[in-house]
């Protein structure tokens, strides 16, 4: 069992020439490793991790159960899929191979493409950057390299699939995702727990880089329902070009602390950027999210929208933040945070930040938490509706004008279903 405690810089460098990994990768990881044994946990001003101990969490094993790939996909369906810290499957079809897009997983890009790898990893997410990261970057062999190569277009989309199965051990991953100019992909990634109701503590740790070229499209859809007792701490950041268009969508349902931090850098003129962001909390679930937008360059816009409900002794914190740089003249804007809570316990802030250094754009921002209505249950009662039905009314007609926003259909069904689900439970 490799512990935090038992590794070394030795280990490590070990460890990856025996994965045949290029020098300058080795060079990421002990860099990663030296930044993981002085940084802090990603705690902040509303979120103090507790009961979270590293060192009980094996870091190396990858020796999952199988499992039939009928559980997970068709055989006409793009998808890679990862239990715990081993690759079950990376499954391409012809349509997908024919058109030239690279769809491996990270171990087998740097063996095969190294060059391109090399160019791009670790270009927006530090291993440095936080404890977190730095645990990634030193020791993450699995995740998933997407290249799109320039003016293709593909309908259907790339599926990622992570379950975490056995306990105390870390699921560590990296995603490294380029879309060339003036293509156009859909990516939906999807995180479960074999064991809904939980065996025993989970650690799952990840970083998601996206590079879009000029003109480039990408819809980036995510749906996390990972069991109560899991840890989970995911970094994305996305670098969109000129005439570029990012879509992010995230659905959180699971966790027992789940930490969250996007940003879009609209780096290109006439880069645009969207970011919907839904949650759904309930026991003691505790959610940090952050959704951040930097505006770099003249004419681009994004909206962050982020909604909560939050039940039982639930709590969540949603930070937007908006950065426009002194040459992002004639940028738009547009943060809202909005809440619902269901009884007393339950708890969210909403945490709004500007940051403009340009004298001609448009940056707004609004939040709204309160607690559910009382006289809308029981204007519902007095229709024929008991409580329960009543407060579950008003709740879809709270979440369904922005799940409407969302442009990938199966991640609103299937947020509508696992609602239902944990509202049953």
């Amino acid at each position: 069992m490799s512990t935090l405690q038992s590794l070394s810089g030795d280990r490590i460098a070990e460890q990856a020439t025996e994965r045949h990994e290029p020098s300058w990768l080795v060079h990421k990881r002990l860099e990663a490793f030296a930044a993981l044994q002085r940084l802090p946990l990603p705690e902040s001003r509303y979120t103090k991790i507790r009961g979270l101990d590293l060192n009980a969490f094996d870091l190396d094993k990858q020796n999952p159960k199988g499992a039939p790939m009928s559980e997970f996909a068709t055989e006409r369906e793009a998808v890679h899929v990862q239990i715990d810290s081993k690759v079950l499957t990376t499954q391409v079809p012809e349509p997908v191979r024919h058109k030239g897009i690279i769809f491996c997983d990270l171990a087998t890009a740097v063996r095969e493409y190294p060059d391109l790898v090399r160019q791009y990893l670790f270009g927006l997410v530090s291993p440095q950057e936080d404890k977190m990261t730095a645990l990634v970057g030193a020791l993450a062999r699995t995740g998933i390299f997407i290249y799109i190569p320039k003016e293709t277009v593909l309908e259907e989309p790339l599926r990622l699939v992570y379950l975490l199965d056995e306990p105390s051990v870390a699921a560590l991953t990296h995603q490294l995702i380029v879309v060339e100019a003036g293509s156009s992909v859909t990516v939906l990634e999807e995180a479960y727990a074999k064991h809904p109701h939980g065996v025993g503590p989970h650690l799952h740790g990840a970083i998601t880089e996206i590079y879009l070229g000029d003109g480039a499209q990408m819809k980036f859809g995510a749906l996390q329902n990972w069991n109560e007792e899991t840890f989970s701490f995911v970094r994305r950041r996305a670098h969109v070009g000129r005439d570029a268009k990012l879509h992010w969508t995230i659905g959180w349902l699971g966790g027992r602390l789940t930490m969250s931090h996007v940003e879009s850098r609209l780096i290109g003129p006439g880069a645009e950027m969207e970011d919907i962001q839904v949650l759904f909390g309930r026991h003691k679930q505790h959610f940090d999210l952050t959704s951040a937008l930097h505006n770099m360059a003249p004419h681009v816009k994004g909206e962050i929208h982020m909604k909560a409900v939050m039940k039982d002794q639930s709590r969540s914190v949603m930070y937007g933040f908006i950065k426009v740089d002194p040459v992002a003249q004639q940028s738009n804007s547009y943060q809202l945070a909005q809440a619902l809570l269901l009884n007393d316990g339950a708890h969210c802030d909403a945490i709004p930040g500007l940051e403009i250094e340009a004298n001609d754009v448009r940056a707004t921002h609004g939040a709204s938490i309160g607690p559910i209505d009382e006289e809308q249950i029981f204007y519902l009662q007095s229709r024929g509706l008991d409580r329960e039905q009543a407060k579950r009314t008003i709740v879809e007609g709270f979440l369904t004008p922005t799940l409407e926003q969302i442009p990938i259909a199966g991640v609103r069904e299937r947020f509508h279903a696992f609602v239902e689900q944990k509202w049953n439970e």
